[in-house]
């Protein structure tokens, strides 16, 4: 079985959300986890191809599986380009367990389909949030808009959670047991917090989920997307077909960019995207 090492989300070595892919044609689930843990990236993507345009994809983070991953997409298709399995400038299907979702290729550029968006609870617990992530009550919010913590899913359940400056965003220290269980009691995967506090970006973010041991990532589609759509709830964002820019990962010393767009089609649709870099390749022996 090929397997590779993947930066998603940049196109330098060392940057953005590396990601281990497996291409394979018969593994179980045991071995699926197994692999996972032995390479202890934040998410191990595993595809097997059905046609020359369809394939099967799952995630599985160092101790659980995942209905979808955003940085382990990027990572799989830059994977089947590098590899010959698909060509440059086309489109192909993923079938996930968050359901089939298109992947668009332009010019080594990879943009995915998100799940239908869906908005869950607006957390009024914010004593909890301020505590686990040691900033204070008033580090919470918007200063331009009024934004409250809430869980938005576009294929996998987070808390988006405005703080109000770039400094708070750098200063978020989370006590990773206690975000474990808040995780846990609100039925989310982690906590994504961003601020609206920078000129030439829509948002920068950082990204917990110890629950599913994950401490912080580097970029994550996914929570992006997510963000894309709560943005959009609260007016922040207006604008369909136009590329909005995140940034993530700069805590972490690998900056990662992350684009994304809403259209409309039978519904809000959202996509993220991002570039890659092939860091390794290999087989395993199993």
């Amino acid at each position: 079985m090929q397997f590779y090492i993947v930066d998603a989300f940049t196109d330098k070595p060392f940057g953005g959300n590396p990601a281990g892919v497996v291409i394979y044609e018969s593994l179980d689930d045991d071995n699926m986890q197994k692999i996972a843990a032995e390479l202890r990236y934040s998410e191990t993507a595993f595809i097997k191809p059905i046609d020359k345009h369809k394939f099967n994809i799952r995630f599985f983070t160092p101790n659980a599986e995942v209905e979808l991953c955003g940085h382990g997409t990027i990572a799989s298709f830059g994977a089947l380009v590098y590899s010959k399995y698909i060509i440059d400038n086309n489109f192909y299907y993923m079938n996930s367990k968050a359901g089939t979702l298109k992947v668009f290729i332009k010019d080594n550029f990879i943009m995915m389909e998100q799940a239908v968006p869906k908005a869950g609870p607006i957390i009024t617990e914010i004593a909890f949030l301020s505590s686990a992530l040691n900033i204070s009550l008033e580090d919470i919010g918007d200063t331009n808009y009024f934004l409250s913590p809430q869980a938005i899913s576009t294929g996998l359940l987070d808390i988006m959670l405005p703080v109000k400056s770039k400094e708070i965003l750098n200063k978020i220290s989370p006590d990773f047991n206690e975000l474990s269980k808040l995780s846990k009691s609100y039925g989310v995967v982690g906590i994504h917090a961003f601020t609206l506090d920078e000129k030439c970006l829509t948002a920068s973010c950082r990204n917990f989920a110890p629950l599913f041991g994950i401490d912080e990532e580097a970029a994550t589609g996914t929570a992006n997307g997510a963000l894309t759509y709560y943005l959009y709830l609260y007016n922040v964002l207006k604008e369909f077909n136009k590329d909005f820019i995140f940034s993530q990962g700069e805590k972490m010393n690998r900056p990662s960019k992350i684009v994304t767009r809403m259209e409309i089609n039978d519904g809000i649709r959202i996509l993220v995207g991002g570039s890659y870099n092939i860091l390794a390749n290999g087989k395993l022996l199993l």
